[in-house]
């Protein structure tokens, strides 16, 4: 189950229905994800859009400007050693020719395009460093990937430096994050992959995900105040459950056991209620 077990290169917007296990992976529905439950349920349906063919048209109108500009400045690039800042689609066009880049980076929080358009991640709090790869799947250290998802409110979680994170368990990243491994080169490799599930607004960028395989499931952090019992995971690089304005960007997928990606969305019928879009995701 997922778009591919081998690397994949696309640019697309997805809107993807699939009919998995009811509860995905959880084997303790207790009370706290039967509220998650229940506050996803809601975020779909504010999350519908009437007309999705306006927002694709939308997009294809944009992404052509952005590539007539591209073929502009490559033939001004022929003609002069010096030249304008290069990029090759609608979300580098919006952040990567800023010099100070690195400076303002919730700016990437305003270039989601399409379906997923108003998602903003954790644009509204305040930034959490990754300094340490270390995984505990049930009692994450401060200063982890795990710990910093799990925490409650928005965070805009960066990278210390480059870094290997191997999962123990899947990752269950919380409402209102961001993950942003630009300026380091970040993998997420040979362990459990991530999860988003009955969570909104939050933004992956720039991580490379590579030979994930299943966990055996049990204990895992799930939130700030509560660590859950979880069943087997399939070994997806990237698994989104009944989320909603998720925006997954600039990531690098390969050799993932089960499938690179997978957008999991019951009951049916939702079509377009998933609010999620998939860009230069390799």
């Amino acid at each position: 189950m997922g778009i591919s077990s081998y690397s994949y290169s696309f640019l697309f917007l997805l809107f993807v229905v699939v009919i998995p296990n009811l509860e995905a992976y959880i084997a303790e529905h207790d009370e706290y994800w039967k509220a998650r439950e229940l506050e996803a349920i809601e975020n779909l349906d504010k999350a519908y859009h009437p007309n999705p063919e306006e927002v694709v048209r939308h997009y294809n109108d944009h992404f052509s400007r952005t590539m007539l500009e591209f073929y502009i400045t490559k033939r001004v690039l022929a003609e002069s050693k010096n030249g304008p800042c290069e990029v090759t689609n609608p979300v580098d066009s919006c952040w990567r020719c800023d010099p100070n880049w690195e400076k303002n980076r919730k700016k990437l929080a305003d270039c989601a395009p399409g379906f997923a358009h108003s998602t903003t991640g954790g644009k509204g709090g305040e930034f959490y460093v990754v300094t340490d790869p270390i995984d505990n799947a049930a009692e994450p250290k401060p200063g982890t990937l795990r710990h910093a998802v799990t925490q409650t409110g928005p965070l805009w979680i960066t990278f210390k430096g480059s870094m290997t994170i191997k999962l123990e368990q899947e990752l269950i990243v919380t409402s209102d994050k961001t993950i942003d491994a630009r300026g380091a080169n970040v993998e997420i490799c040979n362990g459990a992959g991530i999860t988003v599930q009955f969570a909104k607004n939050v933004i992956i960028h720039g991580l490379h995900i590579q030979h994930i395989i299943p966990a055996k499931g049990g204990k895992i952090k799930d939130g700030e105040n509560h660590v859950g019992l979880r069943s087997a995971s399939d070994g997806d690089g990237v698994s989104l459950f009944r989320a909603t304005n998720v925006w997954l960007d600039h990531l690098s997928l390969h050799h993932c056991v089960d499938g690179l990606i997978d957008v999991i969305i019951v009951p049916l019928p939702l079509p377009f209620r998933t609010a999620t879009s998939l860009t230069t995701t390799m």
